[in-house]
């Protein structure tokens, strides 16, 4: 895999403590970030930043808005970005967000320098215009803002006046595993798989894009987590893959890389349930060694960098190894084929996840809850017809979470399914539906004939 060359640091880490020295240090490795930014944002910061980025990069930076506002009535935003933005294109995507818990402020500067990055060097470097000619990245530098503003590490949850003991973390709160009180408890969890609308914003960019890997910054202690979550779950169907990009990401960053459950077994987290919903692979990197203060922030640029007490160790090259398998069709799946000009293309599937079996007060044990979980993408037909639509496996990984407990199955086990594949009009009426199985690293060629027919009057229009 390709990497760009990180720029020098002025000078060399140095033991010194005084004021001075360390603000000059601060100065100097800040040159060197793509922002230039030298304090932690604010969440107005965040919000005019990436207002700002789509506002002067209309090609290349589109902004968005999630559908869920917090507890406190908050708007949560986004940015994409890639060649072309705004076309519907089949680009797979890399999914970046930080700040699931509130109190993390260096996971959203990693998240959104790294958006900078891509945008500084679209035009002038080589490696990172190729890539966005073939990927597409969505950035959520603050998921849980509620949480971020009054800088504690849980959302508000249900209390109109954002409580103290009424808060969720809501990286306990994701559907899949969710209940065991492993790393939480019957408050922390919510009151419900997929209870809270941050979660439910981050479920909703997953499950309508094709995210071929995700990766969620927190903070600290420089591990880069995968599934499982618990020991009980057993090593993810897809472990060999898993580890080996695990291992090629933390080449370049000097994190630790190991399954989450052997650092701490936890319930309901993002990769996890990311991971068996829709076969992409998901991540945790636990950024920088020492926890956000005030004054960590040349700490945050070193780790970005590479520099300093990091020297040679990039988090921003970890972050392009990820960015490089993303686009890589040999992680993932294509489906290929022609379609009418201006025809809609959508895939969905549908099935069901299941919870943890729930832990209740007193310790009694609910059984597993099912949490119905539907999957689905589209794609507008160019005008010449021909599509290559970029998607992850329709073979789904076999979950150890299943209606009767925790049933570890291990490498190796995949349900054999399809994508629901139809075309349509643009005013919604189908015309062709068929099924598509595809595997990680196959391409299929799909022909939509009916489709063809129908679409240019040819044939019944139903």
């Amino acid at each position: 895999m390709g990497s760009l060359s990180i720029p020098a640091a002025t000078t060399t880490f140095a033991d010194s403590t005084g004021t001075q020295a360390l603000a000059q240090l601060a100065t100097e490795r800040a040159a060197g970030l793509p922002s230039g930014r030298t304090t932690y944002r604010t969440i107005t910061d965040y919000n005019d930043e990436m207002l700002a980025l789509s506002r002067q990069h209309p090609d290349l930076v589109k902004h968005i808005t999630l559908p869920h506002k917090t507890r406190q009535g908050r708007e949560v935003y986004g940015i994409e970005v890639t060649h072309d933005v705004n076309a519907a294109d089949g680009k797979p995507v890399l999914l970046m967000m930080g700040i699931h818990h509130g109190n993390e402020w260096p996971s959203g500067e990693h998240t959104l320098e790294f958006a900078y990055d891509l945008v500084n060097n679209a035009k002038k470097d080589r490696q990172v215009k190729r890539l966005l000619d073939q990927a597409r990245v969505i950035f959520v530098p603050v998921v849980n803002v509620d949480g971020f503003v009054i800088n504690r590490r849980t959302s508000c949850g249900l209390s109109p006046t954002c409580a103290s003991n009424a808060g969720v973390d809501i990286n306990r709160n994701y559907p899949f595993g969710w209940g065991s009180n492993a790393g939480s408890n019957a408050t922390s969890r919510g009151p419900g798989p997929g209870s809270e609308p941050e979660v439910q914003n981050i479920m909703d960019l997953t499950t309508t894009n094709q995210a071929t890997v995700l990766i969620t910054n927190h903070t600290s202690g420089h591990t880069l987590l995968r599934p499982p979550l618990e020991k009980r779950a057993g090593d993810a169907p897809d472990e060999a893959v898993y580890a080996a990009l695990t291992d090629a990401m933390a080449a370049k960053n000097g994190y630790t890389g190991m399954k989450s459950g052997f650092d701490y077994e936890t319930t309901g987290e993002t990769p996890d349930w990311s991971y068996y919903a829709t076969r992409g692979l998901g991540f945790t990197f636990e950024i920088m060694k020492t926890q956000s203060t005030t004054s960590s922030y040349p700490e945050v640029i070193e780790d970005y960098l590479g520099t300093g007490r990091y020297e040679g160790k990039s988090n921003r090259e970890a972050f392009m190894v990820a960015l490089e398998y993303a686009a890589d069709p040999a992680g993932h799946s294509v489906i290929k084929g022609k379609a009418p000009k201006g025809a809609v293309l959508k895939i969905t599937k549908d099935f069901d996840l299941w919870t943890a079996p729930i832990l209740q007060t007193g310790g009694v044990l609910d059984p597993p809850q099912a949490v119905p979980t539907h999957l689905e993408s589209s794609l507008v037909a160019p005008t010449n017809g021909k599509f290559t639509w970029h998607v992850n496996p329709s073979v789904r990984p076999v979950p150890a979470y299943t209606a009767n407990g925790v049933v570890a199955t291990g490498p190796g086990n995949f349900l054999q399914e399809s994508w629901t594949l139809t075309c349509a009009r643009p005013n919604g009426e189908v015309l062709e539906t068929v099924n598509v199985t595809v595997d990680r690293g196959q391409q299929v060629d799909v022909r939509l004939q009916e489709c063809k027919k129908r679409f240019n009057g040819k044939g019944p229009k139903g």
